[in-house]
């Protein structure tokens, strides 16, 4: 997928509100950190599933066999 190009924003002189309240505020940007053991954590846990996928196709490949043989 194409990376988009970013919105470039203008910032223009704008007159305040006439009959407004203008409520000044401080914005902090929140979100999880990510932190060394998470993403050691996530790759354990990604390894893990993806042995237990791999140990499983061959169980459920013979099962097919079997009942193809049994049903011909």
């Amino acid at each position: 997928m194409p990376r988009q190009q970013p919105t470039r924003l203008r910032e223009i002189e704008a007159p305040p509100p006439q009959q407004g309240e203008i409520i000044d505020a401080r914005f902090k940007v929140i979100g999880r950190k990510r932190r060394f053991l998470s993403l050691v954590w996530r790759g354990l846990v990604t390894v893990f599933w993806a042995a237990l996928i791999g140990f499983m196709i061959p169980p459920v490949w013979l099962a097919f066999e079997y009942a193809r043989d049994f049903f011909r």
